[in-house]
């Protein structure tokens, strides 16, 4: 019999790691049990969410009272945004003489410039301090089949270091267009918070802001909706790690077979994700955001390749998909305009929202697009 030779380094190194693996379309890491991951020093536990792709993973990381983590390098890119707790993190170059501190906070983002050393530390004697990150780790180890490479690399990457300010808040910003201007740091105190710019052309009174943290290949934006509306569908491959930073609400994907077809159809396979601060979830083909309550809903998007590195697919913004997120089907585009829709939405929304005692806003809105009684 021959002997079946096909590998994923990836797939190996999670089962020799003896984290749990959680799997779903949704999870809500707040409450998951994790197992301590000596590699790290830290109690982990692994995501693979439904349509997560081959290109990001997300660990759920978790350090007691007063605890720290290993200092540790790491030839992938990680982007970490803070469930709960408070503390600080060190990053530093070949030598400690390039260390920089900073504070985080629950509901702090930030980035971990790629191979450099950084080590956690929880500032509460009393509560642990617990961590979502989304990385690129299965690409890389499953790129270079090596975890020496990944874990003992001494390669200083300089450019992605950052200016000092990028550890403490500062940044840059880079005005491009609605819905593409895009914020450069390392680190956001508080991405809960922090100020969005209007996107008119995705719906429901949106706001959004990208970023790039660490001069990371990784794609972050965050996205805010108002109260009672929901956001117009538009369709991408799989790889957009969906945080949900506030609001109540849900998601509708449809698959099309797990097969993104660009084309919207599918809608007898549809897949309603519950939200939940905290949660995480990935969509995959058409989908859409739809605010169930009475506060602004927002969420936090991260994936691999986006607006300014345009590396993978069509998953989280290349020069192709960037270009077409906002754009209708009609003209070439990935984005299902209020106008086109199944009418079966609106009605299904209206639904959801008598379940959740509040009002949908949406239907007058809609009399501009289309015909609604």
């Amino acid at each position: 019999m021959a002997v079946d030779l096909h590998y994923s380094a990836y797939d190996t190194w999670v089962a020799s790691t003896g984290l749990p693996v959680y799997e779903g379309w949704g999870i809500h890491p707040p409450d998951l049990k994790l197992a301590p991951w000596d590699l790290k020093g830290m109690d982990a536990a692994i995501l693979h969410l439904e349509a997560m792709g081959h290109q990001c993973n997300d660990f759920v990381l978790e350090m007691p009272p007063g605890g720290s983590s290993k200092p540790i390098r790491q030839m992938h890119e990680e982007l970490i945004y803070v469930l709960s707790g408070r503390g600080a993190t060190s990053a530093w170059l070949e030598d400690e003489s390039s260390k920089r501190t900073f504070e985080w906070q629950a509901g702090s983002l930030f980035g971990i410039p790629q191979n450099a050393t950084h080590q956690h530390f929880n500032g509460s004697g009393d509560e642990p301090a617990r961590f979502l990150t989304v990385t690129d780790l299965p690409v890389m180890l499953n790129m270079f089949h090596s975890e020496d490479f990944i874990w003992n690399n001494p390669f200083n990457f300089r450019d992605r270091f950052g200016d000092d300010g990028f550890f403490t808040g500062e940044g840059k910003m880079h005005e491009v267009r609605e819905g593409r201007t895009w914020w450069e740091t390392n680190v956001l105190a508080d991405a809960d918070n922090f100020e969005l710019r209007p996107w008119k052309d995705r719906g429901a009174g949106g706001i959004n802001l990208q970023f790039n943290l660490a001069n990371s290949t990784m794609h972050t934006h965050i996205s805010e909706f108002s109260p009672g509306m929901y956001k117009k569908a538009h369709g991408h491959e799989p790889g957009a790690h969906i945080v949900l930073l506030s609001g109540t609400g849900f998601s509708l994907v449809w698959p099309d077979g797990k097969n993104w077809k660009g084309n919207g159809g599918g809608f007898d396979e549809v897949v309603m994700v519950p939200w939940k601060k905290g949660s995480i979830f990935v969509p995959m083909g058409f989908h859409q955001h739809f605010n169930t309550g009475t506060d602004p809903a927002r969420y936090l998007a991260m994936g691999f390749g986006g607006p300014r590195y345009h590396v993978g697919r069509d998953a989280m913004g290349t020069k192709y998909h960037a270009s077409g997120a906002d754009v209708s089907t009609r003209l070439g585009g990935f984005q299902i305009e209020y106008a086109d829709e199944n009418p079966a939405i609106l009605e299904l929304f209206e639904e959801e929202c008598r379940k959740n005692n509040s009002q949908s806003n949406m239907r007058e809105y809609l009399k501009q697009f289309r015909d609604v009684k």
